[in-house]
């Protein structure tokens, strides 16, 4: 048992700072760790969802808090084993660990940065991915794996998904309108999938554009298509083998297969599950 030992000042601020909630399990005080943590994380979420700036804050409050407790710090208190040298090392690097592979491998956030989607996804809008399943994983610019999709059955007709388009290794978000081996043609507002018309009905219309309601393979969504712009067409075409035709809802403001060719299974990245208004 070490009662006699007291954290130093300099350490406690150089956490506050960079690693902020962390620096109060150096100073043995687990529940300010939790509250300010807590904290932190709430905030970052707004900051994720209104582009703020909120949980910069903390690397004032909390160095600024732990030069307090140093300076009244009680010599009775029992050192704990995370206010060692190695304990906030491995907490954080298990905690970041943690964080990095749920990312990678099971759900990651991401802001959408264009029109191209609308009126389904608008522009700062943020999203869930899905990834399990799908063999293209990695986060923060790393990539850990590009493989063939693990699930195919997973990829259906009418749902939106992340991948990489196959001339840029940026993340793109369109939605899945034909498959491997199926036959699409384009033509206006008439899409044919192996010799059938999809459903699409007008809704309204104003000076800019018109919005229609379509259907595809039991799902239904919302397109608009641009009334000064022309549409861009494209003859039949058969999908080829483990590749995909996708579209975005933002029929003629958005660079899609029409354009670019097939997504290959193996830069599919996941499922969109939520949009966040």
């Amino acid at each position: 048992m070490n009662i006699n030992w007291k954290p130093k000042a300099w350490i406690a601020i150089l956490l506050g700072v960079f690693l902020q909630a962390f620096t109060f399990l150096y100073l043995n005080r687990p529940k300010l760790f939790w509250l300010y943590f807590l904290l932190s994380v709430t905030a970052s979420i707004v900051d994720w969802k209104y582009q703020t700036l909120f949980s910069s804050a903390f690397s004032i409050i909390c160095p600024v808090h732990a030069f307090f407790i140093v300076k009244n710090y009680e010599y009775s208190i029992e050192r704990t084993w995370y206010s060692k040298w190695w304990g906030i090392p491995a907490i954080y690097i298990s905690f970041f660990t943690t964080v990095f592979l749920t990312r990678s491998f099971l759900y990651e956030p991401f802001l959408f940065p264009s029109a191209s989607m609308q009126p389904t996804i608008h522009p700062g809008n943020h999203i869930i991915i899905q990834k399990l399943g799908y063999g293209t994983y990695g986060t923060y610019g790393f990539s850990l794996a590009s493989k063939e999709i693990t699930s195919p059955e997973g990829m259906q007709r009418g749902k939106l998904y992340a991948f990489y388009p196959p001339h840029k290794d940026i993340i793109f978000v369109k939605r899945l309108i034909a498959l491997p081996g199926d036959t699409v043609s384009v033509k206006g507002n008439n899409i044919t999938i192996n010799g059938s018309l999809l459903i699409t009905d007008k809704i309204y219309e104003t000076e800019k554009m018109t919005a229609y309601e379509q259907q595809l393979s039991g799902i239904t969504y919302r397109i608009q298509r641009m009334n000064l712009l022309p549409s861009k067409d494209m003859k039949e075409t058969v999908v080829p083998e483990k590749s995909y035709f996708f579209m975005g809802d933002n029929r003629d403001n958005s660079l899609d297969s029409r354009y670019w060719g097939y997504v290959s299974s193996d830069r599919i990245v996941g499922e969109v599950i939520h949009i966040f208004e």
